[in-house]
């Protein structure tokens, strides 16, 4: 009897370490840059089975797992890290690519052959895929001096190179934490039109006029002065960082046509020394214009944006932008929820966003499956939604 109650001890004993080793619980940290400690927004963060999440602007995330998942914190331009989730800090340190020369790396780079082979890949993944579409998580903040509207929805889009063509599926509207009706006129905002912006961007009315640095080579060539630098990782990996500048000449020009259809894109490229597939872009536009209370404001804008090739070609991987004037200002995210199980719908999103989002309904369903990019506290202060319960 002794020996079958000692049995049933370790029995007992054993199944308690097991659950306690499957155990679920939300895992919140916050991801940064090993050499300055600055925050690394919208770093991409995937556990093995294929769930993930995105850092917001401040870094920050929130996860649930369970403590035998192995998680991958990876930013374009910064070494990847694999971590056990029981193992994970609050803090994360991710270490950024060296540009420190190496003897045996000092091989002449043919910097136009460099453009044009990135820039052809692109036009040769959007010829092939341009109807292919991806299911996403977008949230987007719009605020004036008086008050804040937060936009949450799950959507699909059309993914090569740059995104067009958004459906909504399911999603909702925030109007100020105390729950006021917001007096922002958003009838005629044209806020959507920003998600179709890239250094390269396809099928858009907004940007088809627009100079971009990664769109056509004899156009980079007239318009930008370029530097390309070559960044090097562990285990012999490179990539190049190639900088976009508008030359002096046309950046004279552009002040005196500030309003125009010409906008134009500078920024930074990260790129793959072997591929010459485009991984990660830093972008700005200074000449843009924004509709807002019936008007047609100035805006700066600025993004970044990584892609995804494992599906074989240049498929958005997450986006975030922001910009504004005096009368409104925006910012937003986008992911890719990677999820066949999204199909398309009829909620076109139109010329106007919220219409959209208000037309395709809230489906509990979906959410329940998604929760992808932790809300900042200015984002939760600009909704009526209930705080999350780890808040």
């Amino acid at each position: 009897m002794r020996h079958l109650a000692c049995f049933i001890v370790l029995f007992f004993i054993t199944l308690c370490s097991i659950g306690a080793q499957a155990q679920d619980f939300v895992l919140q940290g916050r991801v940064v840059d090993a050499e300055t400690g600055e925050p690394l927004p919208y770093t991409a963060i995937y556990v093995e089975k294929g769930r993930g999440a995105l850092t917001n602007i401040e870094g920050d995330y929130r996860l649930s797992v369970s403590n035998q998942d192995v998680l991958t914190f990876s930013f374009v331009g910064f070494e990847k890290l694999k971590l056990k989730a029981s193992e994970v800090p609050r803090v994360i340190q991710l270490k950024p690519f060296s540009s420190a020369l190496k003897e045996v790396e000092v091989v002449p780079i043919d910097e136009l052959d460099i453009l044009k082979q990135v820039i052809n890949n692109l036009k040769q993944d959007f010829s092939k895929h341009k109807k292919d579409r991806q299911g996403y998580f977008m949230r987007t903040l719009l605020k004036n001096e008086e008050d804040s509207y937060l936009i949450e929805s799950l959507m699909t889009a059309r993914s090569a190179v740059n995104l067009r063509e958004e459906e909504m599926l399911s999603g909702r509207t925030g109007l100020n934490y105390e729950g006021n009706i917001s007096r922002m006129e958003l009838r005629l905002t044209n806020i959507q039109k920003v998600t179709e912006i890239g250094p390269s961007a396809f099928m858009s009315d907004y940007w088809e006029k627009a100079i971009k640095p990664l769109h056509n080579l004899s156009a980079t060539r007239k318009y930008y002065d370029v530097d390309v630098e070559t960044l090097f990782g562990s285990e012999g990996k490179k990539m190049y960082r190639i900088t976009f500048r508008l030359n002096d000449k046309e950046r004279s020009k552009w002040r005196e046509e500030y309003l125009s259809e010409r906008r134009h894109i500078v920024g930074t490229a990260f790129v793959d020394a072997e591929s010459l597939r485009l991984l990660r872009f830093e972008g700005k536009v200074e000449n843009a214009f924004q509709n807002v209370n019936w008007h047609r404001q100035p805006t700066d804008i600025s993004f970044q944006m990584s892609y995804d090739y494992s599906q074989g070609f240049a498929s958005v991987n997450n986006l975030a932008f922001e910009g504004g004037n005096e009368k409104m200002k925006y910012k937003g995210v986008i992911f890719n929820v990677q999820d066949d199980g999204l199909a398309a719908s009829s909620g076109a999103v139109g010329d106007n966003i919220l219409r959209a989002v208000d037309n395709a309904g809230f489906d509990s369903t979906l959410w329940d499956r998604y929760d992808i990019v932790k809300r900042t506290k200015e984002e939760e202060a600009a909704t009526g939604l209930p705080l999350s319960a780890d808040e």
